[in-house]
């Protein structure tokens, strides 16, 4: 697989996160969809976005959970649940790790500032 392949291939991997973000994804799971090593796209992957994998599916959840919570009134464990997190301590913890802070107080924030002025960017 050349260089531009290899690149393309990762590309096409980060759009089915943006898509799928609220579906059970793994390495090993993307690894099979895309017919890639897990070493390799692990490796790939870091190289070409500058994050794992996982930070990179957290932070793909996180950002729709922000969106989400600014958005609509759900509660915070319909968000958890929608954004692809398999337990609420989970989303508490990446998103406080993430955000700076928790949902809750991400939301406030939120009510009483700019919008998107605290939106995760990548």
């Amino acid at each position: 697989m050349s260089k531009n392949e290899g690149q393309q291939k990762i590309y096409s991997i980060t759009a089915y996160v943006h898509s799928h973000y609220n579906s059970e994804l793994s390495l090993e799971f993307i690894s099979r969809e895309f017919y890639i090593s897990p070493y390799y796209l692990s490796h790939q992957f870091k190289l070409v976005t500058g994050f794992t994998l996982t930070e990179y599916i957290q932070m793909t959840r996180v950002r729709n959970a922000q969106q989400l919570l600014i958005i609509t009134r759900q509660k915070i464990s319909d968000i958890a649940e929608q954004c692809g997190f398999n337990s609420f301590s989970q989303f508490n913890r990446v998103f406080n790790k993430l955000s700076g802070m928790s949902p809750s107080a991400f939301r406030k924030h939120q009510a009483s500032s700019s919008p998107s002025s605290t939106l995760l960017s990548y």
